[in-house]
């Protein structure tokens, strides 16, 4: 069963985040050959203080 986490900077609303489980899910049952009934997405968003890149928060 895949557990995917989809960790970003910032926010997505949920049209994005239906399509991209969509997509993610499609992939999977393409390439991985499991079931889409298998495949578990969550999304964290993390607010841009919170998250660093190269030593400098992103917000």
């Amino acid at each position: 069963m895949p557990y995917i986490n989809i960790k970003l900077a910032g926010t997505l609303d949920r049209d994005q985040k239906e399509t991209i489980a969509k997509e993610i899910t499609t992939l999977m049952e393409k390439v991985a050959h499991k079931p889409a009934s298998y495949t578990y997405i969550v999304f964290d968003e993390v607010k841009g203080e919170d998250w660093s890149v190269g030593g400098s928060l992103l917000g």
